[in-house]
């Protein structure tokens, strides 16, 4: 199991504001729980990581798995660098995952990244995934559903208080879909599609797709 003083560990040289928001992001998401949707081993690839907190829980999480993270941010690929140190099995670069060619990997993941990603962006991004995986590979999302009402409201305000006024995420328009919406997406790129709440306990309608390409 994958211990939150072992992530903090990592960042130990990093700024205040990342580790600020470290603190915050494992009290608002259920980032330790999405870990055990994946696989023990493989390649997985972590679309718009950021500055690698998710990367860094999937290795903790099992020695088996070889992590690449992309990110359009170059600051946060720094800060993700500079905490992996040595650490074998894990690497970064930056690139807008739109446009950029993927590595092969087993199962790509994007975690509460497609809501700043217009419509037209996240289909390329599924079609790419699609694509690059064998059959029986995974794309595993996390992101909000719009009900409840009350919950994806507050995570509207939230967002805009992070992205628009903090600037801890790059973005400006937010483009959320419900669950059923995704669901209808990715199977219309060929992946079966299985939902899990993982919102219990949480003011944030958080849920994860599990696609599993045919």
């Amino acid at each position: 199991m994958v211990e939150k003083k072992d992530v903090y560990a990592l960042y130990k040289n990093s700024g205040i504001l990342t580790k600020a928001y470290l603190r915050i992001k494992f009290k608002i998401c259920p980032l330790l729980r999405a870990e055990e949707f994946f696989p023990a081993s493989g390649r997985i690839v972590d679309l718009g990581c950021g500055n690698g907190l998710f990367p860094f829980i999937l290795r903790l999480g099992s020695a088996g798995r070889a992590i690449t993270g992309i990110d359009l941010d170059v600051r946060k690929i720094r800060v993700a660098e500079k905490a992996a140190g040595p650490h074998p099995g894990i690497a970064f670069r930056a690139g807008n995952i739109v446009e950029t060619d993927y590595p092969a990997a087993d199962v790509f993941c994007l975690i509460d990244v497609f809501y700043l990603i217009p419509p037209a962006g996240q289909d390329e991004i599924i079609r790419k995934c699609s694509d690059s995986l064998p059959p029986g590979g995974r794309l595993i999302i996390k992101e909000m559903d719009d009900r409840p009402r009350w919950k994806s409201g507050w995570n509207r305000f939230q967002e805009t208080l992070a992205v628009k006024v903090i600037g801890f995420t790059l973005g400006g328009k937010f483009h959320f879909r419900s669950a059923a919406a995704w669901e209808e997406v990715l199977r219309r790129y060929g992946f079966s599609v299985r939902i899990e709440r993982l919102d219990r306990g949480y003011w944030y309608p958080h849920i994860l797709l599990i696609a599993q390409k045919i």
